[in-house]
């Protein structure tokens, strides 16, 4: 299960794979692009239930 601090490291490295702008990559995996811009800053962190769904969306991303 990914620990919200491995977060921004995650989500940079699964965008970065896929070549997406933070917007093209926040419509990917379902946010809006604000929140995915907080999220890499560590200024919010999802709850429990959209972290769990966010871990296997970017497990899957990073496995391809």
């Amino acid at each position: 299960m990914i620990m919200p601090q491995d977060l921004r490291r995650k989500l940079k490295a699964a965008r970065e794979k896929l070549g997406l702008s933070q917007s093209k990559f926040a419509a990917h995996i379902g946010v809006p692009p604000r929140t995915l811009q907080h999220w890499e800053q560590d200024r919010m962190t999802p709850d429990a239930f959209k972290l769990a769904l966010l871990n296997e969306k970017l497990d899957r991303i990073l496995a391809e």
